[in-house]
């Protein structure tokens, strides 16, 4: 498990304790990528030291938002996924809550979908209400910025070298979001976490009170579910009018659609850069 950190102390120590109390007795590494660390920081790493593995210290200077956004996740998928070669990673926001059965989620969706060709990784957020709470669907979807989970597999078709040559002009979940709709997301069907934060780097104003009071309404349904067998269950997911149940004859469809969304991702910077407004 990687978390990105913000330099927000008490976030990253209530989702610290989340994760904490989900591990329970399990061995899990931890890995804490800590941006513009202050002493109150240092102070919650300190306090979870036994759980933590690696801490990755970033620093903000010279660099954009965008670039910074991109160059942190980026160094929480490679140290998990590259560096200690695990086969997969959940990666988090440090303004996320986790369930207290979101390792007993993930052991099973992995199970259950692990040898399937088009399998790209989990998402645990939902704005569902109505669903049961052992349920995910498979969804052509992006990422989940807050709290998700990929492979080593899936990290390779990233391509993330070449993100990293555009310096923030491209964010990554746009990046990366092509890709994934080509397979699918396995995608609770209740949330299993709950945002703590406010008009976060995954959230725009317009439609943070919307987001935050939908996701969390739905993992407070389940928040407290401590272990349940874990089945597939297609529903509609009302994330975004892009989120669709996967089937399988549509990958050419998507196909189609990452070339057409790379294009005008390569022309709009290169019109920025003629423009010199980047």
């Amino acid at each position: 498990m990687s978390i990105i950190s913000y330099n927000r102390s008490l976030l990253l120590d209530s989702c610290l304790e989340s994760v904490a109390r989900a591990m329970g007795d399990r061995k899990v590494p931890i890995y804490v990528v800590l941006q513009d660390a202050t002493i109150q920081d240092e102070m919650v790493v300190e306090k979870y030291k036994n759980q933590i593995s690696e801490i990755l210290l970033v620093r903000s200077e010279n660099l954009n938002t965008e670039e910074l956004i991109n160059n942190n996740r980026i160094r929480a998928w490679e140290i998990a996924l590259i560096k200690n070669s695990h086969d997969y990673v959940i990666c988090l926001e440090d303004d996320v809550e986790v369930s207290k059965d979101i390792f007993d989620f993930t052991e099973q969706v992995l199970e259950q979908n692990v040898n399937l060709t088009d399998f790209r990784g989990i998402n645990y957020g939902s704005f569902e209400i109505d669903a049961g709470a052992g349920t995910y669907s498979r969804i052509r979807y992006g990422l989940h910025g807050p709290a998700s989970l990929i492979s080593q597999e899936t990290v390779r078709k990233f391509k993330l070298n070449k993100l990293r040559k555009f310096h923030g002009r491209i964010a990554w979940d746009s990046w990366v979001e092509p890709i994934l709709k080509k397979g699918f997301l396995a995608t609770s069907n209740l949330s299993r976490y709950r945002d703590n934060g406010i008009n976060g780097t995954h959230t725009s104003t317009g439609d943070a009170t919307n987001y935050f009071r939908k996701l969390n309404a739905s993992f407070e349904i389940g928040r407290h579910i401590e272990s349940v067998e874990i089945a597939n269950s297609d529903i509609e997911h009302s994330l975004r009018k892009d989120c669709h149940i996967y089937r399988s004859q549509d990958r050419f469809k998507y196909s189609r659609k990452l070339f057409l969304i790379r294009t005008y991702q390569y022309y709009r910077v290169i019109v920025q850069k003629l423009k010199g407004s980047f």
